[in-house]
């Protein structure tokens, strides 16, 4: 089965905050390097994106949030929910952050 992957806009806003961070901090290339690496964690949950554990917080939400680590030494969580043929990605947050709060 294939699953339609939805990137929602807080977890586009986080992209774009690592992106930009990335390129001021180290290189543009470096940035690049690392979105496409993202963008084919993301494209790899079309199929069996039950394959990831589940992320710390799940518990704390009643929710069956996912995780996926990406990046040079897994210092990136992809945060996402599986519900109906759909994978809906929520967040995308450095290791170093805090989990996810109610408040988010």
């Amino acid at each position: 089965m294939n699953y339609t992957v939805e990137i929602l806009p807080q977890a586009l806003d986080n992209i774009e905050a690592a992106y930009r961070w990335m390129a001021d901090n180290f290189s543009p290339e470096r940035a690049e390097q690392w979105y496409d690496e993202l963008m084919v964690a993301v494209r790899s949950l079309e199929k069996f994106p039950n394959r990831a554990p589940q992320a710390p917080e799940a518990a704390e939400f009643e929710l069956d949030i996912r995780q996926l680590f990406v990046g040079k030494g897994r210092q990136y969580r992809i945060l996402f929910l599986v519900e109906k043929g759909r994978v809906s990605i929520l967040y995308v947050r450095h290791t170093s952050q805090s989990w996810l709060e109610r408040e988010e």
